[in-house]
This record gives structure tokens, sequence and C-alpha cells, in this order.
């Protein structure tokens, strides 16, 4: 009996753009490990958990037989796609961590590799998906609730890719590598610089002290784009909202400062 074929997705999360080499360099993970996930397929209405080990023997043969296609192939329908059954990257690097199974992908300079990269970095495309047989599983087991739960022990892996279809919601892209947000930072002024790192500071805790009345009022706080209140920003000065706008990126890409 031949072994059966699936198909896992996971959305790609937490976006990084820092352009450095040629920005074609995109790292994500196509499983996640430990974490339960419904599936409804040919074996039932289940979750299904991935075992830690689970490619450990897959990866043994190394990666080079693995292909990187988008959508595995196919249209938004289901059906054969001519244009994706080209592949659009190759892995640089497959391994499985305390997260899941991590892929780090050279795409390549094709029009339909481009439009890729471009929809991940503009958050068009927000999954990966792997597809392989599975050689090996635990018997099903009863959970709390009585819903059924089947662990995947062994897997092999014949390709991996972005896909516009989320399904299981624990793996996410860590960077797709390139310098915008740098050099942005670079671009700052010293008044500027000082105003995202006081943006980018953790809340205080408020005080439990009373409030003393006869403390001297607190000087008027300069507006974050360099000017007091009231005044404008000269042109080409980056306004507070712009700077705002910074400081969330920088959250969200968890850049170092």
């Amino acid at each position: 009996m031949s072994a059966l074929i699936i198909e896992r997705t996971v959305p790609l999360l937490d976006i990084e753009i820092n352009r450095t080499g040629d920005g074609r360099t995109v790292t994500a993970y196509a499983a996640t490990f430990g974490t339960p996930y419904p599936v409804v397929d040919a074996e039932g209405d289940y979750d299904e958990i991935i075992n830690r080990a689970a490619f450990n023997r897959e990866l043994g043969r190394g990666f080079g037989h693995v292909s990187v296609v988008y959508n595995h192939g196919l249209t938004l329908w289901g059906t054969p796609s001519e244009m994706d059954s080209v592949p659009v990257g190759v892995p640089l690097d497959i391994r499985a961590d305390g997260t899941g199974l991590l892929t780090v992908t050279r795409y390549g300079r094709s029009a339909r590799a481009d439009e890729v990269l471009q929809a991940i970095a503009d958050g068009l495309i927000r999954s990966q998906s792997f597809r392989g047989p599975v050689y090996q599983s635990a018997p099903s087991r009863r959970q709390p609730g009585g819903r059924s739960l089947i662990e995947r022990m062994q897997l092999g892996l014949r390709e991996y890719g972005p896909t516009p279809f989320p399904a299981n919601d624990t793996a996410r892209i860590l960077a797709v590598r390139s310098s915008a947000l740098a050099e942005q930072i670079a671009a700052l002024t010293d008044e500027q610089r000082d105003a995202l790192a006081h943006i980018l500071q953790p809340s205080p805790t408020p005080s439990s002290t009373p409030h003393d009345e006869t403390q001297e009022p607190a000087e008027a706080t300069p507006s974050v784009d360099g000017t007091d209140s009231g005044q404008e920003a000269e042109p080409g000065d980056m306004s507070s909202l712009e700077l705002a706008e910074l400081a969330a990126a920088v959250r969200r890409r968890r850049l170092a400062l």
C-alpha cells in the first residue's frame, strides 16, 4: 500500500524586511512541532500533531531532491498550473529546530519568482506549506472532550513553498532579507533617533505615590519630528506619524537599534 500524501499549511507571520545581499532569500517555517491543529481529510475530522523527529530520516538524505513551488503547482481551484509548475526557488537549508521545520530559500530571477517575493513582502501571501508522504503515525488516541489526535512520527518531504491558503496557525516567516528599515533608521537625525528610542521604550509602571501638587510643572516635550508644538516641520522632515510608523515597523521586525 502506498504512503498517504499530506499537504499542511502554516501562516507566514512577523514579516521582516532587511535588504542585504541580493534580497532574494526567505526564511520561514513550513511546519511546526508539538502543537495540535485541526485537520479534515480522507482519514476523517481530527487533530494532528507533528513529532519533533518526524523529518529526521528524510533530512538525513539531504534536501537536493526537494522542490520549491508556489501553491504546490496548482491554481486557486486546485487544478494544475503550467506557470506554477516551474520552481520559484532553491533550498539553501532545511532543518528541524525546537519550533518546526525551518526552510531557507533563495528565490530565482524569473518574473514569477519576482511576483511571489513581492507578494510576500507586501503581505499578500501569508502562508507556507509542505507536501510529503506519511511513513509512520502513532495510533490515534482520544483527547479530553473525545476528539481524536494523530501524531505523525515520520514524514517525507517532496516540496514546499508559499501558498495563499492558511491552515494551521503556529508557524511564521522569519525574514525576507532586505535593509529598507535599517536604511530609514540610518537616515534619521540625532534628534529623530532620540525620539524613536523614546517611543520604543517600554511604558513605565504607574507610580503609586500620591501626586504632589507643589511640584513644578514639567516642561513641554518637543514633538518627535524635532519641532515645538505649533510649529510646522520643515519640508523633508520626518513627521510624528512617520516616526510612530517606523517605531511600529521596528517592533514588528524586531530590529535592534
